[in-house]
């Protein structure tokens, strides 16, 4: 019971929707990639705006009740799950006027791929690096050692 209560407060609960979001958008991405030569295929991609919104509401509820308690409501595609992590589903990008198919119908863009891929792991590196100072500094409280 301790030990949840001190993972669920501070950025510890953030981090790990952010990580495991960036994860899974990693793979459609790579997904996408992976069927750029395979005809009508139709990208992929997780709502990030859902998922920011999400995000944002649950912060913002945590900041007007309890700074403790950390709670990220499900939403149509996002849905929290038992590991500290989220589920997401991916959509099928709609095609809009003036969108890119090709004479294929695909729609997968290498250039806009490995731009939203590059971007995506960089965000979970540093994700994955504050996480782990997190988790460096609960170890020098608990060890009451001064690292350097």
């Amino acid at each position: 019971m301790y030990f949840k209560a001190m993972f669920d407060q501070g950025s510890i609960p953030v981090l790990e929707k952010v990580i495991s979001f960036c994860e899974q958008r990693n793979r459609v991405l790579a997904n996408n990639i992976a069927n750029i030569d395979t005809p009508y295929y139709r990208r992929r991609e997780l709502p990030v705006a859902e998922f920011q919104a999400q995000l944002q509401k649950a912060i913002d509820h945590r900041e007007k009740t309890n700074p403790r308690v950390f709670q990220f409501q499900a939403s149509r595609n996002i849905t929290p799950n038992a590991l500290g992590g989220v589920t997401a589903r991916p959509l099928i990008e709609p095609l809009r006027n003036g969108g890119f198919l090709r004479h294929d119908g695909n729609n997968v863009n290498i250039d806009r791929e490995m731009a939203e891929l590059s971007k995506n792991t960089l965000l979970h590196n540093v994700m994955v690096q504050i996480l782990v100072k997190e988790f460096n500094m609960l170890n020098t409280a608990i060890s009451e050692k001064i690292v350097k």
